[in-house]
């Protein structure tokens, strides 16, 4: 059973606050199978000691302008991250840590369930989990594609877009390309397509389930894939995610719906599937550029 990722998060801040060199700007939890936190913060030059947590962490480096970065994950402080851009860090879970800056930074924090993540490594092909996470924790390591898709991924859990299907969809790519980094792995090739006949029933599926909290779970099982292959193949035939071709389906539902009926904003949320009015608000701004009370008020007609 995944463990409480507001509880996870509560202590990490509590770490982070108890230094008094941190300014924290953004938090968020979230469910899922991976069950995390992200949080967002600054510092100055500093020492931390974090005692063990029982999520896999992640350190996302916005902005980092120091001459050194010492970590010591038990076996004594090593260097870590100075050339790098956008640097990361992996401390397994269960690890307690120390770490020495000496300048400021912009960094984020993310938590993985531990059992949850050991899970989907071993399903996305990541042979001795445990060993890779630890050979990852030695060093300071890239990754512009998880850096990409953090940034994405906090913008829609700001704007309030919060499923199972989002945070599976993160949790799986950034597993994976964790999993690379320590993975023999032969050079990829273009990821094939779903044929016209998955994707019939994979868009189908969502049409008669939009209300609902859609799993990457539920969607991979209907294609007989993997999480992570079932992601590559939708994007390489839709040109977009999973989670993306949702989102317009439920716009586009909400955007019939308020033209044609007089049901309260509310109500058209729910059924279309967005966790909220304001979530609902926030999509239609961001794809017909107003809200949904505006748009009702100008539609006239629903163009089919």
């Amino acid at each position: 059973m995944n463990t409480d990722p507001s509880s996870a998060a509560a202590r990490l801040r509590q770490v982070l606050m108890d230094t008094g060199a941190y300014s924290l700007h953004q938090s968020f939890d979230y469910g899922g199978r991976l069950a995390g936190s992200v949080v967002h913060c600054s510092f100055d030059a500093h020492e931390l000691s974090c005692p063990a947590l029982p999520h896999m962490l992640l350190l996302v480096s916005h902005e980092y302008r120091l001459r050194s970065a010492r970590f010591d994950l038990g076996w004594g402080y090593r260097d870590h991250f100075v050339n790098f851009v956008n640097p990361l860090h992996l401390i397994p879970p269960g690890t307690a840590f120390r770490w020495v800056k000496d300048g400021p930074a912009r960094v984020s924090l993310l938590t993985f369930d531990q059992q949850a993540a050991l899970e989907m490594f071993e399903e996305l092909g990541c042979e001795r989990p445990v060993d890779g996470m630890w050979s990852l924790a030695q060093r300071g390591f890239v990754s512009p594609l998880v850096y990409t898709a953090l940034g994405a991924f906090v913008r829609d859990l700001g704007a309030g877009q919060v499923s199972r299907l989002l945070s599976d969809s993160f949790g799986a790519l950034v597993l994976n390309e964790l999993g690379k980094k320590w993975r023999a792995e032969p050079a990829a090739a273009t990821a094939p397509r779903l044929s016209p006949q998955a994707l019939r029933k994979v868009t189908r599926y969502m049409d008669e389930h939009l209300a609902e909290d859609i799993s990457l779970a539920e969607l991979a099982a209907l294609c007989g894939l993997s999480r992570y292959h079932f992601l590559r193949c939708f994007k390489a035939a839709q040109g977009v995610s999973p989670y993306r071709h949702l989102t317009a389906m439920r716009v586009e539902r909400a955007r019939h719906l308020l033209a044609t009926t007089g049901q309260p904003v509310s109500y058209v949320a729910s059924v279309c599937g967005f966790a909220s009015a304001g979530a609902m608000g926030r999509a239609l701004k961001k794809a017909l550029g107003s809200s949904a009370s505006a748009y009702r008020a100008t539609a006239g007609h629903y163009d089919a």
